[in-house]
C-alpha cells in the first residue's frame, strides 16, 4: 500500500478536501460548476474522466426521462408518506424504496444482459443478430422474460426506450449495445410473433454500456433523477391536498380468507 493509504484510516479516489478548497476527480468544485453540467459530473464521479459532449447529452437525455413518469409506483408511495404527515426526506426515501426489479430498476438487468451476452458472444465470434437471438432463445427456455421490453403503462410501446436509442444515434453514442438492443427487440418478435418494443429499461441498459458504465451502477441513473420528480410529487400532495389519502375503500377491497369465526 502507498503512503497515502498509510497515513489514514479511508481511503478515496473520488473527492478531496484541501482545507476551503474541494477537488473531485483532482477538477476544482467551482471551475465544475462553471463548466459541466450534473449529469458529467455523475459520469466523472464514476469513470474518472469527463465525458465527451456527445455522451453527455445523451446521459442528460436518459435523466431527464427518467426524471418523472406521473402517479407510478414511486410517486404514489411518496405521496402516500407524505399525506401521513411525514417530512420531505421520508417520502423521497419511501418512493426510491419501490424502485426494483419490476418498477423504475430493470436498467440494471438489462444493461447486465446485454454486457454478459456481449462479452460471450464476442468470445464465440458471434454477430450481434446471433447474440441477439441466443439471448431471446435462453431466456424463453428458463421462462424468463426478456428484461427492458414491454411496459404495463404503455402497452403500443414505450416512447422513451426508442428515442433514448435515436439520441445515442444523434450524438455519436450508438455501437454493439444499441445496435444489440434493437436485435433483441427483432428476435423478441420474431421469436414470440408480435413486437413488444424496447422500454426505458431497455434504453438505458443500452446507453449505460454504450457509456463503458458498469452494469451494477446502472440504477443510479434512474434513481437520481427519479428522487426529483418524487420530491416534487411529495410536495404536491403536502401543499395541494388534504392529508390522510384513502388507498381503498371496502367496496374495492377483496377479501377471500376465512370467514368470519369464533375462537373456541
Amino acid at each position: 500500500m502507498g503512503s497515502r493509504y498509510e497515513k489514514g484510516k479511508w481511503r478515496t479516489a473520488l473527492t478531496e478536501v484541501k482545507g476551503d478548497d474541494v477537488y473531485l476527480r483532482g477538477y476544482h468544485f467551482f471551475e465544475l460548476a462553471e463548466k459541466v453540467d450534473f449529469a458529467s459530473a455523475m459520469y466523472l464521479l464514476f469513470k474518472g474522466e469527463l465525458p465527451t459532449e456527445g455522451q453527455a447529452k445523451v446521459l442528460n437525455a436518459l435523466m431527464i426521462a427518467a426524471i418523472d413518469h406521473g402517479i407510478a409506483p414511486s410517486s404514489a408511495v411518496a405521496r402516500i408518506v407524505a399525506a401521513s404527515g411525514s417530512p420531505l426526506q421520508a417520502c423521497v426515501a419511501a418512493g426510491i424504496l419501490t424502485i426494483g426489479d419490476i418498477h423504475a430498476g430493470p436498467g440494471e438487468a438489462c444493461a447486465h444482459m446485454y454486457q454478459e451476452a456481449m462479452q460471450r458472444g464476442k468470445a464465440q465470434g458471434k454477430t450481434i443478430p446471433q447474440i441477439a437471438e441466443e439471448l431471446v432463445h435462453e431466456r424463453r427456455q428458463a421462462k424468463k422474460a426478456v428484461d427492458g421490453y414491454g411496459h404495463p403503462m404503455h402497452p403500443e410501446g414505450d416512447p422513451r426506450g426508442p428515442w433514448l436509442l435515436s439520441m445515442a444515434d444523434k450524438y455519436g453514442v450508438s455501437g454493439d449495445y444499441v445496435a444489440l438492443a434493437r436485435a433483441v427487440e427483432e428476435a423478441l418478435a420474431k421469436a414470440v410473433g408480435r413486437r413488444i418494443g424496447i422500454n426505458i429499461g431497455g434504453g438505458s441498459g443500452a446507453v449505460i454500456s454504450e457509456l463503458g458504465i458498469d452494469w451494477r451502477l446502472a440504477r443510479a441513473f434512474m434513481i437520481t433523477p427519479r428522487s426529483v420528480g418524487i420530491a416534487a410529487h411529495a410536495w404536491e400532495e403536502m401543499s395541494r391536498e388534504r392529508g390522510w389519502r384513502i388507498i381503498a375503500n371496502e367496496e374495492e377491497v377483496l377479501y377471500d380468507g376465512p370467514p368470519e369465526r369464533k375462537l373456541p
